[in-house]
């Protein structure tokens, strides 16, 4: 009688409901801690492809600006190339100068001053009955003589030199000779002709006597 009223003090009343709290602390040693709240993957060895900010990654990004970074270096480019060639067709200026966008145009070419060809090219300074002295406007020059009807002696050269020339002409016959500096001339018979050149200008003188002797000084 006395273990049976022990045992029936024992037993649990079915009346009494206990509720226990469980703590965060029950979760301490656990692999998968569930009853905390925390997301599990237990049932998959697939880590989720999920971004941090839990979107997919935006894979077309890089590809579009860089589609945009080569579009803009090629119209830069194609903006130098049109730049460079208006400078050159003189639509834009260089930038340098004194700062005018007037084109430039051609460069300036370089003329070769030439002497006027109204003035004489030689001038008579002294004269006598066997010879004439002239003073000619150029350093070089060119002297022809020219014999008619008969035949002629003729010497061509520089004073003080071996002449170029020196022989007979036959008629109807002519000698050039190219002169430099001073210069003398001398024709033995009548009805010879002397022609001092040099480029567009000629000048013929006709020797008033024979023998006759012309000397030619270029002026300084």
């Amino acid at each position: 009688m006395d273990v049976q009223a022990d045992e029936a003090g024992l037993t649990a009343d079915p009346s009494a409901t206990a509720v226990v709290e469980r703590t965060r602390a029950e979760g301490q040693g656990q692999l998968f801690p569930e009853a905390l709240g925390y997301p599990t993957y237990a049932d998959t060895d697939k880590i989720p492809a999920v971004g941090g900010g839990g979107r997919g990654g935006d894979r077309t990004g890089p590809a579009r600006w860089l589609r945009v970074t080569v579009a803009l270096v090629a119209l830069a480019v194609v903006a130098a190339g049109a730049a460079l060639g208006l400078v050159k067709a003189g639509v834009i200026g260089n930038g340098s100068g004194n700062g005018s966008s007037r084109t430039s145009g051609a460069p300036p070419a370089h003329h070769q001053t030439v002497p006027n060809s109204k003035a004489p090219l030689v001038s008579l300074l002294t004269t006598g009955a066997g010879g004439a002295n002239y003073s000619i406007a150029v350093p070089a020059y060119q002297v022809t003589v020219v014999t008619s009807t008969g035949r002629s002696w003729v010497s061509m050269g520089s004073v003080g030199q071996k002449p170029i020339f020196e022989g007979i002409l036959a008629p109807g016959a002519s000698q050039r000779e190219i002169l430099l500096g001073t210069s003398q001339v001398d024709v033995g018979a009548g009805g010879t002709k002397i022609v001092v050149a040099s480029g567009q200008r000629s000048v013929t003188l006709t020797p008033p006597a024979a023998p006759f002797s012309y000397q030619f000084t270029p002026k300084r």
